[in-house]
């Protein structure tokens, strides 16, 4: 029995080593519910080798030679908790009952004198059976191979609060014989296993596989098998312990996020009408706080009691990013994707672009090439859907249908012909985002759109009023006093009472929080008002604690102001217009054809800026590095020099991060080109 143990082990070791190395392999691992915690429930069939070598229980007679080894069916079930820890690692921490025994038989052959006083032989068998029940605790470590097979490592710890015991020796043979108690039986007694140890403990190595019982992975059914290995006795005095093989089945699930009931507008009104509590007011138990400064456009951190709104006159261009992005598992494209009815066509212009970011501009992106396929009826076009790996099981059908709902739209809406558009279906995108994100995932659900016709996927340019806030941005330091857990917290921005900007998250509270205002710029209305930011946070039992509001002045001058005061002007041109891949910076063929366009239109005189920046993805150090590099790629093909050129990272957010097209347009350099004009 020991040998076959040995040997388990051996195979427990051997399966765990070559996981690993295959984990070198498959080293992009993806998980759709990092992050989410499970609770659920589990069950176990429990093979028991007992390995054994004692003749009997400490003070109870029995006449057996020895007691060696035996295998029994045992059970255990109980309640489990899985944190997940990275994207590679969880926590399981499990609590079970258990039980499991022992049913050792052994014959004995031994000589006797029979009645007639010669030699003859006795079959003796001896027969303990036993039975032990414990609670315990098991922490594992769960290492992730793929998106749903984790091996498991960690300890049992266990109290055995019951131990008993039933044993008899049986007279075998011969059958007419007795004992000397006139029985084919002797030492026939039960009990309480004297001297049993409470305390259970053993390693315990496995491996399970989560099965999802629904499409949004919130519930699994987990097939597992698990050996845990026990150095300690079940019995002091006696060699005898117990190793066990386990296999059985859990069930898991994420609990549903508490939906806040209360709309972001609700929330804002709601918080205006209380009185902001004071430390240490009777059943306060914290209190909310926020301080506010100034971020210029080189993410340094100023001071600030009023923003400055200029108007300039400036050509903007802004580039096209040519993908259109999906939700997990659909083909239907995203509402914020501007649709035209097909009888409405006609009056779209690319004149409509006057004042509108890069972002709003982008979301037009079908129509705009809807548009100069119209303008350009030789052009031709091709759409590539993608899918990101978690979506593998769904194949080639998936990335097929992404790519069809793009050319139906271009086809039914732009009356475009179907034979000037190739549909291509391909698995992860050439140019991937990083796999192992769910943010990277995201980028990869996508359709790519690619032309030989430069113009149809050309920047979009226009004259407009540039707004031009300074400081640029805002650095939001948000607070509790005492810090304790919370359920979630909001920061308000309004101005004249109406909402501009709004961030939310759970607990903890963020130390600080970094707005572009350009960002929002379009709605805040013209002329000199006031700016106010508030925090409100709502605890565990859902009441709110909102902050003192914060006021910042808005002073604007626009272009008539300065036309009466006749002072000099200038114009202040704005190409954002390079965009990277994920953690590139060397600049493409298209940026090189770009940058010489931008560098026809440098007047003598003007004054060049060259900002990178970064999205938020990565370390920060790194993104500052990177945006730098970018800066000076751009800096360097202008032919201008690199002192000009800048990185901020992520230090001022130029776009929304949480959505895949925010983070591909923050991967830019913006080159500012300010001319002197009266």
């Amino acid at each position: 029995m020991k040998t076959s143990l040995q040997s388990s082990a051996r195979l427990a070791i051997l399966i765990i080593v070559a996981a690993f190395s295959l984990r070198t392999v498959e080293a992009q691992v993806q998980q759709s519910t990092v992050g989410k915690s499970r609770f659920g429930i589990f069950g176990n069939v429990d093979y028991t080798l007992n390995i054994a070598s004692f003749s009997q229980l400490p003070g109870i007679p029995n006449c057996c030679p020895g007691f060696t080894g035996d295998a029994d069916l045992g059970w255990l079930g109980g309640v489990s908790f899985i944190d997940p820890l990275s994207e590679s690692l969880s926590l399981h921490v499990r609590m079970h009952y258990w039980s499991f025994g022992a049913s050792f038989s052994e014959t004995q052959t031994q000589p006797i004198v029979d009645l007639q006083g010669g030699p003859a032989t006795a079959t003796l068998q001896h027969d303990l059976n036993a039975s032990f029940t414990q609670i315990s605790i098991e922490p594992l470590i769960g290492y992730r191979l793929s998106k749903d097979f984790s091996l498991l490592g960690g300890i049992t710890a266990g109290y055995i609060f019951s131990s008993t015991y039933d044993q008899v020796e049986t007279l075998v043979e011969p059958s007419d014989a007795v004992f000397s108690t006139n029985s084919r039986q002797r030492n026939a007694l039960s009990g309480k296993v004297p001297n049993a140890s409470s305390l259970g403990i053993g390693l315990s190595l496995g491996a399970t596989y989560d099965l999802p019982l629904n499409a949004e992975r919130t519930a699994f059914i987990s097939p597992e098998v698990l050996l845990t290995l026990s150095p300690l006795d079940l019995v002091s005095g006696i060699s005898w312990s117990a190793q066990h093989i386990r296999a059985g089945l859990a069930f898991s699930f994420i609990p549903p996020a508490i939906v806040d009931t209360l709309s972001e507008l609700e929330l804002y009104d709601f918080a205006r009408t209380i009185t902001p509590p004071s430390k240490g007011d009777p059943g306060v138990a914290f209190t909310s706080n926020l301080s506010v400064s100034g971020l210029s456009s080189d993410g340094r951190v100023t001071p600030v009691s009023a923003i400055r709104i200029e108007e300039f006159v400036s050509t903007r261009i802004r580039p096209l990013l040519p993908y259109v992005f999906f939700d997990h598992g659909s083909s239907e494209i995203p509402t914020r994707y501007r649709s035209l009815r097909s009888d409405l066509v006609s009056d779209f212009s690319m004149n409509n672009f006057y004042n509108i970011d890069a972002i709003n501009t982008y979301y037009h992106v079908l129509n705009v090439v809807g548009k100069r396929m119209k303008d350009n009826p030789g052009a031709t076009i091709t759409v590539s859907g993608y899918i990101d790996e978690s979506e593998a099981d769904k194949g080639a059908g998936l990335a097929r249908s992404r790519a069809d709902a793009v050319q139906l739209y271009l086809t039914d809406t732009w009356d475009i012909s179907a034979d000037r558009i190739t549909v291509v279906a391909r698995s992860t995108p050439e140019n991937a985002s990083n796999t192992v994100t769910a943010d990277g995932r995201a980028e990869n659900r996508r359709v790519e759109i690619s032309s030989s016709d430069v113009s149809i996927l050309a920047p979009v340019e226009s004259v407009d009023t540039l707004r031009l806030p300074n400081p640029a941005g805002l650095k939001i330091q948000p607070s509790i006093d005492p810090r304790v857990p919370i359920a979630s917290w909001t920061v308000f921005v309004s101005v004249n009472d109406r909402l501009i900007k709004t961030f939310h998250g759970p607990d903890p509270v963020p130390p600080s929080l970094e707005w572009n205002i350009s960002e929002r710029m379009v709605f805040i209305p013209r002329g000199s008002t006031e700016m106010r930011t508030m925090l409100a946070v709502r605890d565990s039992s859902g009441a709110v604690i909102p902050s003192t509001s914060r006021s910042i002045a808005l002073n604007e001058i626009t272009l008539d102001d300065k036309s009466k005061s006749g002072g000099v002007d200038k114009s202040i041109d704005r190409y954002s217009l390079i965009l990277f891949g994920f953690g590139k910076s060397d600049l493409t063929d298209e940026h090189k054809r770009v940058v010489g366009e931008i560098k026809k239109r440098i007047v003598p005189g003007a004054t060049v800026s060259i900002v990178g920046y970064t999205d938020k993805t990565g370390d920060d150090d790194l993104n500052l590095r990177l945006s730098d590099q970018r800066a000076k790629s751009v800096a360097r093909e202008l032919g201008q020099p690199e002192s000009v050129a800048r990185g901020v990272g992520e230090a001022l957010p130029q776009y929304d991060n949480d959505l895949p097209e925010g983070r591909f347009y923050s991967r830019t350099v913006e080159v500012v080109v300010e001319t002197q004009r009266r």
